[in-house]
């Protein structure tokens, strides 16, 4: 049975708060003080200081932290969040156990608005457990990367096309972006965020997650150990006007 604690410092953010901002951490820029190596470490030792026992099964799951501008991080809690709950319930109670113990969350840089930035990694409690912990881990760089049919350019070709054929009246984009994008399980590609931002980007973000629901599902999801998983992939996409 899942217990939740009423003190817990980690936050709750309902599926439509989590749509207020989609403005996620640029590449380089840190949500944990030390990097993603450190915040695993930490969540190992919080799993040691509490006794907390491997999952029966080698569970895992996908945590959305919404971090505000205090540095406070709230777990995103939406349809999927719901589907990873009742697949993996071990996990999902060791996320709440853990995340709430660490206190070295970074704000954004450059938030447009006031509920902060999203940040996005695969939580397995079984790596992270007695023997099983090994120092300087990080399952990003453990993954094999998700790929797109026919390769990267492929893909920056049907995006700029389907911006241009519904968004050139609205928008002219010049220079270069960097564009990223959740592919989950199943290669299906959503959440989609651009930097460098301004205050006026948001309904720009908006729209290219509405037009890219025409693309067609060529993803491959990410891969660990064999297992598929949801990633946070980032793409750089040069926008010209001639």
């Amino acid at each position: 049975m899942i217990k939740i604690f009423p003190l817990l410092a980690l936050l709750y953010y309902s599926s439509f708060c989590a749509q207020i901002n989609n403005a996620y951490y640029s590449t380089g820029e840190e949500a944990y003080k030390g990097g993603a190596e450190k915040m695993y470490q930490d969540i190992h030792d919080v799993m040691m200081k509490k006794n907390l026992q491997k999952c029966d099964k080698n569970e895992y799951f996908y945590v959305r932290l919404k971090i505000n501008d205090a540095g406070k991080p709230g777990l995103i809690n939406d349809k999927r969040t719901k589907e990873f709950i009742q697949k993996s319930p071990c996990a999902y109670d060791y996320v709440v156990k853990t995340l709430g113990e660490l206190h070295d969350w970074l704000p954004g840089k450059n938030v447009t608005s006031s509920d902060g930035k999203l940040y996005e990694f695969p939580f397995f409690p079984n790596d992270l457990i007695g023997d099983n912990y090994k120092t300087g881990y990080n399952a990003k760089e453990q993954t094999e990367k998700a790929a797109y049919e026919g390769g990267t350019d492929a893909f920056r070709k049907e995006l700029v096309y389907l911006i241009e054929q519904y968004l050139s009246d609205l928008y002219k984009p010049e220079g270069i972006f960097e564009l990223s994008f959740t592919v989950d399980e199943n290669g299906k590609a959503s959440n989609f965020d651009i930097f460098p931002r301004s205050p006026s980007s948001e309904q720009f973000v908006n729209d290219i997650n509405t037009v890219t629901k025409r693309m067609k599902n060529k993803w491959t999801a990410a891969k660990f150990r064999g297992q598929n998983i949801s990633s946070r992939n980032v793409v750089k996409i040069k926008f010209r006007n001639d």
